[in-house]
């Protein structure tokens, strides 16, 4: 699952997803977390996309927050989107990028849960492939909310975790955010594990486990961590 990620280089965010404008006082996470407000990137008008704060956990449009309400779903298993009610719907007409520049994982270690970063190698700023939705509160506000989908684990995050974040290679952005492109079949071949050998991961402090901390320290590895090499010996 991704349940934790990072988000720097927002100054990036414009020119790297082509936006048409970024003026939503978005400002650096070193610890996103579920039910927090984060820029979402849409399609557009033309060449250019648009950003908008969306609350990470799904709440679609045919439900309404209240006492006893599901749970808000922060991952989707890309396995079974099309199977999934409250995924189908929004196959076709509500994919997302949501922009990271990391994510962490906790890894079971003897002394307890290691939290470790995990991020590309090959793209500071990435994208990982979303669904999102909209609806309207008996108040009559209106929520933006967003899923990130998951698909099985590379060699790299397999000994850590049975599922990583599903992040999209820059060359199928354009496809997964055409509105154009609806079947699911061919929607379902730009969701796949990135390749171990464009990753690295490092172990970190447990600060991170504290949603309520958030700064750069946070991504430092540990004392002794290689982050060129650093694989699973730790």
């Amino acid at each position: 699952m991704c349940g934790r990620y990072i988000l720097g280089r927002v100054e990036d965010l414009s020119e790297r997803f082509q936006l048409r404008d970024l003026n939503l006082g978005v400002k650096p996470t070193w610890n996103a977390a579920p039910t927090q407000e984060l820029p979402v990137i849409v399609p557009g008008d033309g060449p250019h996309r648009d950003a908008h704060l969306m609350r990470w956990g799904l709440l679609p449009r045919w439900k309404q927050r209240g006492p006893g309400r599901a749970p808000e779903p922060i991952n989707a298993r890309a396995e079974t989107l099309d199977e999934r009610p409250m995924f189908r719907p929004l196959i076709a007409r509500n994919r997302c990028i949501v922009p990271a520049t990391g994510f962490y994982e906790w890894r079971q270690m003897d002394h307890g849960k290691q939290p470790v970063v995990l991020r590309p190698t090959d793209q500071e700023l990435f994208g990982f492939a979303g669904l999102w939705d909209e609806t309207v509160t008996a108040d009559g506000e209106l929520i933006r909310s967003f899923t990130i989908i998951t698909t099985s684990p590379n060699e790299l995050v397999a000994p850590i975790h049975h599922r990583m974040a599903a992040i999209l290679d820059p060359g199928d952005e354009a496809a997964w955010l055409d509105p154009e492109l609806t079947e699911w079949p061919v929607v379902e071949q730009l969701i796949r594990p990135y390749p171990a050998d464009r990753m690295e991961l490092f172990p970190v402090g447990k600060a991170v486990n504290n949603t309520r901390a958030n700064d750069p320290s946070l991504i430092q590895p540990l004392a002794g961590a290689d982050v060129a090499s650093t694989q699973l010996g730790f």
